[in-house]
């Protein structure tokens, strides 16, 4: 909580920024992803430079964690 990662699909480069939230603040458009959601479990708690294999709908990929910021989101 009150951290931002970013993570990057090594097949394809794609680079995605995600806050993980309670399940009440999620808003996948935002980027606010419940910590409760399948993704939202599977990085948390991984630090950067540590991958995870994920079966997305277009099939397995491996997210690689790029930078995560601990106090993004702090008041």
């Amino acid at each position: 909580m009150r951290s931002e990662l970013e993570y990057e699909d090594a097949a394809t480069h794609r680079r995605r920024s995600l806050q993980p939230v309670f399940p009440r603040d999620a808003d996948s458009a935002s980027g606010r992803v419940s910590v409760l959601a399948p993704l939202g479990c599977a990085l948390m708690g991984l630090r950067a430079g540590q991958e995870i294999r994920w079966q997305m709908p277009e099939g397995k990929r491996r997210l690689r964690v790029l930078s995560v910021d601990r106090h993004a989101g702090a008041t």
